[in-house]
């Protein structure tokens, strides 16, 4: 955090504060155009031509007003947007000013074998965590495949086919592909399939016992 005198962060509040003000003047411009437009509309239809002419020189003043103060927020926004990126590049050069002085500290008093130890120690456990985290979610995947069956299936089709009608998409083609016989999986097939997982959470579980 900025200290309260920082003159960066001062600076950037003021110029963030320029434009958040350029803005908010450029869009009451804009209004008041919109408005004298309006009045030199009315005056022509009344055949008052002066008064016309002066509405209509009031709203290309605005128009014009409006145009530089949105040229001005956008100018703030950009020099906002270099003080903000010179204050980070500060702060992070104070950063490792200090993680380097902390490092070099630590270094003089650091067990090089323990860390060494510990490291390995940590790799092989994550190792396992992997094998045993894979193991699950293939589990997990099985069963959550056999709680939805074949009711669970139709219930997500007709779920899809009524947001597909919501948003006027046809959904034939896609339930057509879905029957096409290049898709159909015969039943020799799906128990080579099967047994190819069983053989394959049987030997991350013998890695996990081993």
């Amino acid at each position: 955090m900025a200290p309260r005198g920082d003159p960066l962060m001062n600076a950037l509040m003021q110029v963030k504060f320029h434009a958040r003000q350029s803005r908010v003047e450029a869009e009451r411009a804009q209004k008041t155009r919109l408005s004298e437009e309006v009045k030199a509309s009315r005056a022509i239809k009344k055949h008052e031509f002066q008064i016309a002419q002066i509405h209509s020189e009031s709203a290309i003043r605005e128009r014009n007003r409006y145009i530089s103060l949105k040229s001005d927020a956008a100018q703030a926004e950009v020099l906002a947007n270099d003080l903000k990126a010179a204050y980070s590049t500060r702060e992070r050069a104070k950063t490792l000013a200090i993680a380097s002085r902390a490092l070099d500290n630590a270094s003089r008093t650091i067990n090089l074998e323990r860390v060494l130890a510990t490291a390995n120690a940590f790799l092989e456990r994550s190792q396992d965590f992997k094998i045993a985290s894979s193991a699950i979610r293939d589990v997990s995947a099985g069963v959550q495949e056999e709680a939805m069956g074949a009711e669970g299936r139709e219930d997500t089709e007709r779920l899809m086919q009524k947001l597909a009608d919501d948003a006027g998409v046809d959904m034939r083609q896609h339930l057509e592909a879905d029957k096409a016989p290049g898709h159909e999986v015969d039943a020799g097939a799906q128990k080579m399939k099967d047994g190819e997982v069983e053989d394959g959470l049987g030997a991350r579980l013998r890695a996990l016992r081993a």
